[in-house]
């Protein structure tokens, strides 16, 4: 349909026609590839509490991308990158960020660390030499000599 035609439509028949498109947009929006997906956040459901969230599903909350790491009913009690969600939650990133000590990863304090990246927190720029496995919670600087070195 061209602008043209949706225009010449009776405000009601718009609203459906674009309501259609939006859910067949967004289900073509769960093939995308992560660095895509960043780029068009406002194309994944929000995360809302009380809702059955699958494994794998990609969801917006704030200004971030996060992706379910494990099937269970969101709960107000844990929120996206907030304290005791790593096993639930795990922000996506940009590929390529992380590479270079100019280009390091912001830790949000809900990320697993992987070897050979850089990333930085309260303006330091730390080397993993330890990938985690998992999404740590703790501060970067708990971390020094455990999982990271400060980069220097």
């Amino acid at each position: 349909m061209t602008i043209e035609q949706l225009l010449a439509l009776e405000p009601r028949q718009q609203v459906e026609f674009i309501r259609n498109l939006r859910a067949l947009i967004e289900k073509a929006a769960v093939s995308l590839s992560d660095e895509d997906a960043l780029s068009g956040i406002e194309l994944f459901p929000v995360w809302k509490p009380d809702v059955t969230c699958e494994n794998g599903v990609r969801l917006r909350y704030g200004e971030k991308l996060y992706r379910v790491r494990q099937a269970h009913t969101s709960s107000e009690l844990y929120v996206p990158g907030g304290e005791g969600t790593q096993a639930l939650y795990e922000e996506v990133e940009r590929p390529g960020q992380g590479d270079s000590p100019s280009n390091p990863i912001s830790y949000n304090n809900n990320m697993k660390l992987i070897e050979g990246k850089y990333y930085s927190q309260n303006g330091v720029v730390y080397e993993c030499f330890r990938s985690t496995g998992a999404a740590v919670y703790n501060d970067l600087s708990a971390l020094v000599d455990i999982y990271v070195h400060v980069y220097e």
